[in-house]
């Protein structure tokens, strides 16, 4: 069986695991609601312990939107795509937000990548994924490098940032569901990229110097 195919069968089981807790979560929400509203604004002392009940679930929450997120892409469906076109689709989507806040793009293809069997969708959101936080990355501005490369049966593509960077000690935390070092961060997005490069049998490999940028290199299959 593929890591594909293995990856497919553990995310219809963790799926239906989820949906089964999602449910019990909605009902304690709304039956705390109520509880609320029948209380009244005078019952202060269990207003209190009702609002801590209401933060813990909805934590709770979001913490299986965030496992529901990572569990979903359980099959590819895969078509001829060209990775240079939708690399470029994915500059022009953040250009108009970024470049104003002093971010710039530049993009260096492989004029002799053909296409690759792949799955579009999920390929554009893991890419997105890593440009975002490249961007994220970089709050002073700086210039994120992507290419393209073919290296024997594989495809090199490669995200450089100018950026912060990724302490040491964090670089093995960072595809783990959850793991976040922002304070608005949901720690689903790079552990969804590790899915989706391992769904198209490839592999993800990320190098960091804090203070000087971060290299994010994707390698799936030609074919």
């Amino acid at each position: 069986m593929t890591a594909s195919a293995k990856l497919s069968a553990l995310g219809r089981l963790t799926s239906g695991v989820a949906h089964e807790v999602k449910n019990p979560l909605n009902a304690m929400a709304i039956h705390l609601e109520l509880l609320r509203k029948r209380l009244g604004p005078d019952a202060t002392p269990v207003q209190e312990n009702l609002d801590v009940l209401h933060n813990v679930i909805g934590r709770l929450d979001r913490a299986m939107q965030g496992f529901l997120k990572f569990v979903h892409p359980q099959e590819l469906a895969p078509t001829a795509v060209y990775l240079n076109d939708l690399l470029g689709q994915i500059v022009a989507l953040l250009s108009p937000e970024w470049e104003p806040r002093a971010v710039q793009f530049e993009v260096h293809p492989d004029p002799t990548l053909d296409q690759v069997v792949a799955d579009p969708e999920l390929l554009h959101q893991a890419f997105l994924n890593i440009a975002l936080n490249a961007c994220q990355a970089m709050p002073h501005g700086g210039t994120i490098q992507i290419a393209t490369q073919r290296d024997g049966t594989m495809v090199r593509i490669s995200f450089h940032d100018e950026g912060v960077g990724i302490p040491a000690e964090d670089l093995e935390k960072i595809f783990s569901l959850y793991y976040t070092a922002k304070p608005d961060g949901s720690g689903v997005g790079l552990s969804l990229v590790y899915r989706i490069v391992q769904l198209h049998d490839g592999s993800i490999e990320v190098a960091s110097t804090p203070g000087q940028g971060t290299t994010f290199t994707v390698l799936i299959p030609c074919a």
